[in-house]
C-alpha cells in the first residue's frame, strides 16, 4: 500500500477547508519512524494552526495533527529504542539533542525543535525521539493526549512549580486538556487543590477528580473567593493554564513566596503589573512549555498505574474532522475530541 487518507488543509480558514482525501504516505529516514496514527486529539493548537492565527513553521498545504497515538510500522536504522508493533504516544516537538540547552537537560527550549504534526492522517512519520512506547493494555484514545496535556501537566506541577505536600495549589481551566491533568497530578504530590471553572455544571466532575474545593468564576476578580479558601494566605502555587484574562485574579491569589506557573497562551492580551507588587510579595513567575521524553515517559508510567487518566469526551471517524473542530471551538463538550484515522481507537 502506498497511498492514505488524510485531512488535508491547503489554506486557513474555518473547519470546513479540511479535505479528506488520499495522499501517499511518507517516507522514513534513518532517525525516523512510521506511525499507523489509532487516535489523534484535537488540540488549542490544532485549531489557531488551522485558522491561520498560529504560525510558527506553518506551511500550506499541511496535515495537522500532534497529539497522536499509534502503532509502530517501520523504523529507520538509526532509531534505538523502537520497533515494529510498538505502541506509541508523540510529544508536541521533537529536539536536536546537540545543542547546549539539549546537552543540559532542557530539550524543551532547543532552539533547533521541530513541531509535531500529522496525526490527521493514516499514517505519521516522526522523529524517534519525539515518541514513547506505551504499555499496549492502555486505549490509544487516552494515551494520544499523555504527551501534550499530561506532559505538561507533569513538567509544571512536579518539576517547574515544585509541589510538594502540604501546600495548595490554584488551577485555572481546570476543566481543560492540561487542566485536568494537572489537576491529577497536585493531587498525587500531596497538595491541597483548588479548581477554577466557569461552568458551574462540571464542579462534582471536579470534585471526583480530585479537587479539594472548586471556584466558579463569575466575575472580573475570583481572588476574594481564593482568599476566603485559604484565611486570607493565598496559594503557594499558581497553576494558570489561561493567561492574560485571569493574570490578575490569579496574581492577587498568591501567597508571599508563591510561585506562579503559566502553563500556555495561544492567544490574548497584554497585561502589566507593577514590579514591585513582584518584589514585595517575593512571587516567583515561572514560565512552563512543552515536555520532555523522560517526562512523557513518567506520565505513561502514571497513566498505566492508573493514578492519572484523560477525560474523553467522544471519538470520531476522520471524516467527521469538521465536526470535530466545530466542537472544540464552542468549547461544546466536557473533555478530549479524538480522531480516529485509523480504524478501531481502542486497545488490540
Amino acid at each position: 500500500m502506498t497511498v492514505m487518507r488524510a485531512a488535508m488543509l491547503r489554506a486557513p480558514g474555518p473547519p470546513e477547508q479540511f479535505e479528506v482525501t488520499e495522499v501517499e504516505i511518507p517516507r522514513f529516514g534513518r532517525d525516523e519512524v512510521l506511525v499507523q496514527v489509532r487516535a489523534c486529539g484535537v488540540s488549542s493548537r490544532d485549531v489557531v494552526e488551522r485558522n491561520g492565527t498560529y504560525r510558527r513553521d506553518v506551511t500550506f498545504p499541511l496535515v495537522i495533527g500532534l497529539e497522536i497515538s499509534g502503532t509502530v510500522v517501520e523504523c529507520g536504522q538509526d532509531v534505538p529504542d523502537l520497533r515494529p508493533g510498538d505502541h506509541v504516544c508523540s510529544k508536541a516537538f521533537s529536539s536536536c539533542g546537540q545543542c547546549r540547552l539539549c546537552r543540559t537537560g532542557r530539550e524543551t527550549t532547543c532552539s533547533r525543535r521541530r513541531p509535531v504534526r500529522g496525526g490527521y492522517a493514516e499514517y505519521v512519520v516522526l522523529p524517534w525521539d519525539a515518541l514513547v512506547r506505551v504499555p499496549s493494555g492502555l486505549p490509544f484514545e487516552e494515551t494520544c493526549g499523555l504527551g501534550p496535556a499530561g506532559g505538561v501537566a507533569l513538567n509544571a506541577v512536579r518539576d517547574v512549580a515544585r509541589v510538594t505536600v502540604g501546600e495548595t495549589v490554584l488551577i485555572t481551566g481546570a476543566t481543560g486538556g492540561v487542566g485536568w491533568m494537572a489537576l491529577q497530578i497536585a493531587r498525587l504530590s500531596g497538595a491541597r487543590v483548588i479548581a477554577a471553572t466557569r461552568d458551574p455544571d462540571r464542579r462534582s466532575s471536579l470534585l471526583e477528580a480530585g479537587a479539594d474545593e472548586v471556584i466558579v468564576i463569575d466575575g472580573p476578580d475570583f481572588s476574594p473567593q481564593v482568599r476566603t479558601l485559604t484565611d486570607g494566605e493565598g496559594v503557594d502555587v499558581v497553576v494558570d493554564t489561561v493567561g492574560s484574562p485571569v493574570f490578575g485574579s490569579c496574581f492577587n491569589s498568591l501567597a508571599v513566596h508563591g510561585r506562579y506557573a503559566l502553563v500556555g497562551q495561544l492567544l490574548g492580551e497584554e497585561i502589566s503589573i507593577n514590579p514591585a507588587r513582584i518584589f514585595f510579595k517575593r512571587a516567583s513567575l515561572l514560565g512552563v512549555g512543552s515536555v520532555s521524553r523522560a517526562q512523557l515517559a513518567d506520565v505513561v508510567d502514571l497513566a498505566a498505574r492508573g493514578q492519572i487518566r484523560p477525560r474523553i469526551a467522544c471519538t470520531l471517524p476522520l471524516d467527521d474532522v469538521v465536526r470535530a473542530h466545530h466542537l472544540v471551538e464552542r468549547s461544546a463538550l466536557f473533555g478530549r475530541v479524538v480522531l480516529a484515522p485509523s480504524p478501531s481507537a481502542s486497545t488490540e
